[in-house]
């Protein structure tokens, strides 16, 4: 800490500045790797549609 009362506040101050922003970019990032994952998960979802929709129709070909 510093040698007096005022700069002791500067540098907490300049910390909690510190602290906010670092907070702020993994908020950011975590809020990018969330959208990736939606959209892997989206897209994982229509292949999952896909195949129940190919195997609904191949069932249906064998039993006529």
């Amino acid at each position: 800490m510093g040698t007096d009362t005022a700069q002791t506040v500067a540098e907490i101050e300049q910390t909690r500045e510190d602290l906010a922003r670092k907070v702020d970019e993994l908020v950011d990032r975590a809020r990018v790797e969330a959208g990736e994952l939606g959209k892997k998960l989206a897209i994982g979802g229509l292949v999952l549609a896909g195949l129940l929709v190919v195997g609904i129709i191949a069932k249906r070909r064998v039993e006529r």
